[in-house]
Parts: structure tokens; sequence; C-alpha cells
């Protein structure tokens, strides 16, 4: 992993301050949720930046002025509302959920948001935040997932994955009959990769073996 300083100004309190840009990272292998494993330390919470002087976090694209009056005061708000004490530095899941809720007040789209909180997931994950924190982030990351697919905002190539994923987080979340919707729902398009295919048939049969458990 390298990484580069980084000068960013807050868009909320105007301070100016010097992060970390992560340049280059290597991943190894991915789980079934997409989380990366990474082969020479875990780049995640250095992506998303946080202001020492108030705790607004985002990603580097968010530190531009916000031009916007109204926006910029609800943005406010919700900084304050995090309870931010000069001088603590969130952890790196801590980081992507406050991002994520910031995100959505920036007027981004379903699509991004829950990007950040699937983020989350894997930051508990890699970090050994109790389980409870993950489970948290990750039915917002389906919460989202799922309006950013009634709002059409994937393209047909990447809703089979999309599809996949929502799946496979309503498996991990203890939602089987959700999961197994969302994975026959990937046969309404025609190109499903065959390496897709092949996770969903994998988790399928998790779930017939829970099933079986059960019985």
């Amino acid at each position: 992993m390298k990484l580069v300083p980084q000068s960013l100004t807050c868009p909320v309190c105007a301070g100016t301050f010097t992060s970390s840009l992560v340049t280059d990272f290597e991943i190894g292998e991915k789980e079934s949720d997409f989380c990366p494993r990474y082969l020479d330390g875990n780049p995640l919470p250095q992506m998303v930046h946080f202001c020492p002087e108030c705790g607004y976090t985002g990603f580097q694209p968010d530190f531009k002025p916000i031009a916007d009056a109204e926006r910029l005061a609800a943005v406010r708000r919700i900084v304050a509302s995090f309870g931010f004490v000069k001088g603590a530095v969130p952890s790196g899941p801590e980081r992507f959920r406050r991002a994520a809720v910031l995100a959505v007040y920036l007027g981004k789209s379903n699509a991004e948001v829950a990007n950040l909180y699937l983020q989350a997931t894997w930051c508990s994950r890699l970090d050994g935040e109790p389980e409870d924190a993950e489970r948290r982030a990750r039915k917002k990351a389906v919460e989202y997932l799922e309006k950013a697919l009634e709002e059409d905002e994937f393209t047909d190539s990447d809703k089979p994955v999309v599809l996949y994923l929502v799946g496979e987080l309503c498996r991990r979340l203890g939602r089987p009959t959700e999961a197994l919707l969302a994975f026959a729902k990937m046969d309404n398009y025609e190109k499903i990769e065959d390496w897709l295919a092949e996770w969903r048939e994998r988790q399928r049969e998790l779930i017939r073996e829970d099933r079986d458990d059960e019985a």
C-alpha cells in the first residue's frame, strides 16, 4: 500500500489539513460479498478522509466547496450530530458509516450510499469490529441497493451483479427467502458472467444446506 500526503480544505468549517491519499494497493482474493482481502495492509480507512477540526467525513472529491447554502446547513447539522471530539480519530468503519449518512445530504445517488455502507461492512470485518456493527451497515447497504434498483440507477449489464450482491447480503442477514428471490431475478437478464453464475449457485447451495440442517 502506498500513501502520499494530500492537503484538503473542509467545506464545513473551512479548516485546512493534511491527509493521506491511497495511490496503490494489492488485492488477493475476494469474499462472496466482494470484500477484498488485501495483501499489503487494509487501505480502506485511508480512503475516507475526516476533518480533524469538525469531523466532516468523505472521499477526496467530497472536500470541494458546497455552494448550495441550504445543503451546506443540512450537512453542518449532520456533522454536529456525530458528536465529534477534536483530536479523536474515528475508526475506518465509522468513517464509512458517517460518509454514508452525509452522502444522503450531499445529494449522492442511492447506489453511492449503498457502496459506502457496503464498504463499511468490509472495514468492520477486516478491523474485527463486533458483528452487530457490520450487520447494521449490511442492512443499510441492502436498503439502498434496492432503492437504486427501483430507480433504475444501474445499467442492464450491471444489474445481475447488483442482484447477486443483494442476494448474498440478505443471505448473510439470515433472510434466505429474500436472497433466493434476488438470485432468481438475475435470470431476467440475458448475460450473466460464468463466474457470477457459479457464485450464485454456491450461495444457493449454502441456503439449501442451512434449510436441511434446520429440518
